[in-house]
């Protein structure tokens, strides 16, 4: 989020009971951002390896992860409506249960229907979850500390994928498959406990979503999307990238556990840093050498029996990817008009981005290794980034009036 003594400056403004609320969200919605993807990063480097052992092969285990995406993104558009209707705090509770109970009864599951049944269930909760997250972000911080408040956020993100992406791997490779199931249900519990830093009852001040008042048409909905379309191809590309990386480079190198830390650790440090920059010079100048950065990274992961080589490629992935996120997330809010319907749609648009490109890289990733192996599928992850980036950027040299002027029709 914010630093401390800015978000001091801000509450002192405030009468004391509406800033120790706002301090309570705050601090609800970082330990909520802690547990919920703490959770997910530990699944999500454990399953793999679980269905495989239960004979799904590579394949089988990009498909469970790419299930999981998928019922995110058939959940996502719906929560503006859940958030106006139930409030944050009820939200927050059903996205926790959704993502805890299915890992108690993932220990005796072991064929390949069962686990996607489970699996839909905690893509259903995370989709919620991840939702919730952006879109309190904006809406509890100005947009002129925007870049700053999302990289606050995004590196509690990254200090839970630090600790949970390699606990993750360990746990699976001692075959503690109940351990590790058992860790991410009281992980989702911590969301239920941050649920109750946000009101008991009501919406947020801020709906996230478009104002009810209007009819939503399939039209609206894309003259809403397409100033934001060259920001989301590019985050689709890199978490494409992402997908392809925390799915399969358990499978391929020894060294996994150390390279996914690498890649986490770096991708809190680059949070930071880009979030400051973005707020200076703007998320376009971020964006682009950020890419960059991120396939080079991608590329590096062919390096599988290299061990500093991987280390390093990973290291490189991590802070390039890290800085993609911010600044595809601030890009497209700046092309939403700031207004709070545009955030919402924003912030929805951004996650089934995310969400889309994970699935994609984990379904697609299986059997591309099946066929040529690390050294075809991480450049070939690098090439398809590359590709998007210079899609974005002739985009991005178009009269605005052709990029920007549908975001001003209402």
């Amino acid at each position: 989020m914010i630093t401390p003594a800015e978000s001091s400056a801000s509450t002192d403004r405030c009468p004391a009971p509406v800033a120790g609320r706002r301090r309570a969200a705050i601090a609800g919605a970082l330990l909520a951002a802690f547990g919920g993807f703490a959770g997910f990063h530990l699944m999500l480097s454990a399953m793999p390896a679980y269905a495989v052992r239960s004979g799904a092969g590579p394949s089988g285990a990009g498909a469970l992860t790419a299930t999981l995406m998928a019922a995110t993104l058939v959940v996502q558009p719906c929560t503006p409506w859940l958030f106006a209707r139930i409030g944050r705090r009820h939200s927050l509770a059903l996205s926790g249960a959704l993502l805890g109970l299915p890992c108690l009864v993932l220990p005796a599951a072991s064929t390949l229907p069962a686990l996607s049944g489970l699996t839909v269930v905690r893509g259903l909760g995370f989709g919620l979850f991840v939702v919730a997250g952006v879109t309190f972000t904006t809406e509890l911080f100005p947009s002129g500390n925007r870049g700053r408040a999302i990289g606050w956020y995004g590196a509690v993100v990254g200090v839970a994928g630090v600790l949970g992406a390699p606990l993750g791997i360990a746990l699976a490779r001692q075959d503690a498959y109940a351990l590790a199931f058992a860790l991410a249900a009281g992980t989702a519990a911590l969301i239920l406990v941050g649920s109750f830093g946000f009101p008991r009852t009501g919406a947020p001040a801020r709906p996230a979503g478009p104002r009810s008042g209007r009819r939503w048409t399939p039209h609206g909905t894309w003259r809403s999307l397409r100033p934001m379309t060259g920001p989301l191809l590019v985050e689709t590309a890199s978490t494409t990238a992402y997908g392809v990386v925390f799915t399969f480079l358990p499978l391929t190198a020894s060294a996994a556990p150390e390279a996914l830390l690498a890649a986490q650790a770096s991708t809190v440090l680059s949070r930071l840093g880009a979030g400051w920059l973005i707020d200076r010079y703007g998320g376009r100048q971020v964006l682009v050498p950020a890419v960059l950065v991120t396939t080079l990274g991608t590329a590096g992961g062919a390096a599988s029996h290299e061990p500093a080589l991987l280390l390093a490629g990973t290291a490189l992935f991590g802070a390039g990817f890290g800085a993609v996120q911010s600044a595809t997330l601030v890009l497209a809010m700046q092309a939403a008009g700031d207004r709070p319907g545009g955030l919402g749609v924003a912030g929805v648009a951004w996650n089934v981005a995310f969400d889309g490109g994970t699935g994609i890289g984990s379904l697609a990733g299986g059997p591309l290794l099946a066929l040529g192996g690390p050294s075809a599928l991480y450049p070939a992850t690098a090439a398809v980034l590359a590709a998007f980036l210079l899609l974005d950027l002739r985009t991005a040299r178009r009269p605005d009036s052709e990029n920007y002027g549908s975001a001003q029709d209402k």
